[in-house]
């Protein structure tokens, strides 16, 4: 090989290196949640929305609060429960189990290892009264969530290490004004009140870090279908769970 050439090939081969890694150095923090992840953008009616862009939902202001040496993933899902499957979409490829977050949980943290901290937001979509879960019902089975992540080594034939977890209660609902989501999480808003307490003792009793949403954003959610995060909510949320993250990660 020409000289030139060998040395245009170790320099790449430098490069190369250097980048993989500057990558590899980047802690990886994965979000799992419902819609209020995902950014949906209230309406009064309940129809069909958008997606808050990522400068005004939670996830993308943690991205921009911990800077470009960690990587923030996003997973939210609309209707997403903790474990719970949920109904058949006619004509759609939304199976009742697509919902399911323990079902789906450790695929996804296996499609995007390595993960340093792995945040759950989950346990609103719970609240629906066909399942008849307490508050405390949804916060065991959010810490399972968090169990799932504890056990999650390896991933699939990988040697990562499993990531931490935070787990976070979620704000709570206010007066919901459309009339069939009223139906579909009647009492939702009273059992929500209970979600700090119950996601606090579940996570103590468990060893597991914990953040109250709602502490941040101060109480329940005020978008104008009384479930989602306002944008003020996102706002505060991200201000709130930047320095957590932070901490659950182990930073001094």
């Amino acid at each position: 090989m020409p000289r030139r050439a060998a040395l245009t090939l170790a320099a790449f081969v430098s490069t190369a290196l250097g980048t993989a890694v500057a990558h590899a150095d980047h802690r990886r923090i994965l979000i799992y949640g419902d819609s209020n992840t995902w950014g949906y953008e209230a309406r009064s009616d309940g129809g069909p929305t958008r997606r808050l862009p990522p400068d005004r939902r939670w996830t993308g202001l943690v991205q921009q609060a911990l800077g470009p040496d960690d990587v923030l993933i996003e997973d939210g899902l609309n209707l997403r429960t903790t474990d719970l499957d949920g109904e058949d979409w006619p004509g759609s490829v939304i199976r009742p189990d697509t919902i399911n977050g323990a079902r789906h949980l450790p695929a996804s943290i296996a499609a995007n290892m390595p993960v340093d901290l792995v945040v759950i937001m989950l346990g609103t979509n719970d609240l629906q009264a066909r399942y008849r879960r307490s508050a405390t019902d949804i916060a065991k089975a959010a810490v399972g969530l968090a169990q799932i992540v504890q056990s999650s080594a390896g991933g699939i034939g990988t040697a990562y290490p499993a990531p931490k977890v935070l787990l976070v209660s979620p704000v709570e609902m206010a007066a919901v004004p459309i009339e069939e989501w009223g139906k579909r999480y009647a009492g939702g808003q009273d059992r929500s009140a209970g979600f700090a307490a119950a996601f606090r003792d579940a996570a103590r009793k468990a060893g597991i870090p914990a953040f109250d949403a709602a502490a941040a954003i101060g109480g329940a959610a005020h978008g104008i279908d009384g479930i989602h995060l306002s944008e003020a909510d996102h706002r505060k949320l991200a201000g709130g769970l930047a320095p957590a993250i932070r901490e659950a990660l182990g930073e001094p």
